[in-house]
């Protein structure tokens, strides 16, 4: 796969070459038109937005589909993506990750570019966005790569390491006690809770670095909290540490074929049908049974642009997993994996690209942490 195709592959990926766009603006052109359509496309879905300040109370009308395919080419004639730095690059990775938010509908301008704007002219955006320097250091890899954990300086962060046995054991429990919805609710009920697939929170995970710049779990966070302090270590990792690697959707339609729970009865029916539009059955890896075979799981950012939000489908048949024994051991899936459709999904929600989590003990050792701060000014991250 090429760059073009990672970029154009997913939602994540069409919305960074946009972001990239956006950061590299030279002169802006005196024309509100994206302005109008993100605002009559909220409108439009019921997302109750509101207008302020002069002209709020005259809106313009919602341009058509003409108008903002337009807009869109004037924004990109008057931006130099190809020239993109790594900083530029980073911040605008972050940015596509921030409005990643997959418990609700796709924000407006994920929206245009999904429906509106053709392939030809995201093909154009997308070439001229993995010419850029800063996106050939992004996609660049160490031969071998140096890993870091990021910790929010944030209050309540932190307490005692619990053995990662026990964190994904606690985990299986409160997921399968979760699995008492009811499915009678219709699929748009505003029902919302836990929406994201990563392993449990208390397990270590580490991401790498790009030239000096720092790791990416300081720039790309999903659901992003608001910490802009954040201590970083590196991690000694074990290069014979079986790690699974989840490069596009079918690697994580693997995983879950092999270790699949069921969480169509929890409010994910919900958030997903928001984040995707589909209603069906759902499914997760199940962490625990993950941990008996791999050491870590790693969700490259490769993996992350292309399947990021996305309603992966698993195939039933191909199922040989978990997790329904009344005891909480393995056990058949028989019964599990069905939808009217056939197929259930899955979906990658809540991730950092480039993202490593450990799942067994013993976690790699860290060294001495730095701590690094946001800059508004400079819009990145430095050492503090």
């Amino acid at each position: 796969m090429t760059i073009v195709e990672d970029l154009l592959a997913g939602p994540r990926g069409r919305r960074l070459c946009w972001e990239v766009v956006l950061g590299t603006v030279g002169d802006q052109p005196d024309d509100d038109t994206l302005f109008w359509a993100s605002y009559w496309t909220s409108v439009h879905r019921g997302d109750g937005v509101s207008l302020f300040g002069p002209g709020a109370s005259e809106p313009r009308p919602a341009p058509s589909d003409d108008d903002v395919v337009t807009a869109v080419e004037a924004l990109f004639d008057a931006a130099d993506p190809a020239s993109a730095t790594l900083d530029q690059v980073l911040a605008a990775l972050g940015r596509a990750a921030e409005s990643a938010m997959w418990w609700q509908e796709p924000d407006a301008e994920d929206v245009l570019l999904g429906t509106v704007v053709p392939r030809s002219l995201h093909e154009r955006i997308a070439a001229a966005v993995a010419a850029a320097p800063g996106v050939q250091a992004l996609f660049a890899t160490a031969p071998v790569p140096a890993r870091w954990t990021v910790i929010p300086d944030t209050s309540g962060y932190g307490g005692a390491v619990r053995p990662a046995a026990a964190v994904l054991a606690e985990w299986r429990r409160e997921l399968l006690d979760e699995r008492s919805h009811d499915l009678g609710d219709p699929v748009t009920a505003p029902i919302s809770g836990t929406w994201w697939t990563t392993p449990p929170s208390g397990l270590l995970d580490t991401t790498t670095e790009r030239d000096g710049r720092g790791p990416l779990g300081l720039w790309a966070v999903e659901d992003h909290t608001g910490w802009e302090r954040a201590a970083v270590a590196p991690a000694a990792v074990d290069p014979s540490a079986r790690i699974v690697v989840v490069d596009d959707a079918e690697d994580w339609a693997a995983l879950c074929r092999a270790a699949p729970i069921d969480v169509t009865a929890t409010t994910r029916r919900h958030d997903w049908y928001r984040a995707t539009g589909r209603d069906g059955a759902w499914v997760v890896p199940d962490w625990a049974a993950i941990a008996e075979r791999y050491d870590a799981v790693h969700l490259t950012l490769r993996g992350w642009l292309r399947a990021s939000g996305t309603a992966i489908p698993v195939d039933a048949d191909s199922a040989d997993g978990t997790a329904d024994s009344a005891d909480g051991t393995l056990g058949s899936a028989e019964g599990v994996l069905h939808s009217a459709d056939g197929t259930p999904a899955s979906v990658i929600a809540g991730w950092t690209p480039d993202t490593t989590v450990w799942l067994r003990d013993p976690r790699p050792a860290l060294g001495p942490s730095t701590m690094w701060r946001w800059s508004g000014e400079d819009r990145g991250w430095l050492p503090a």
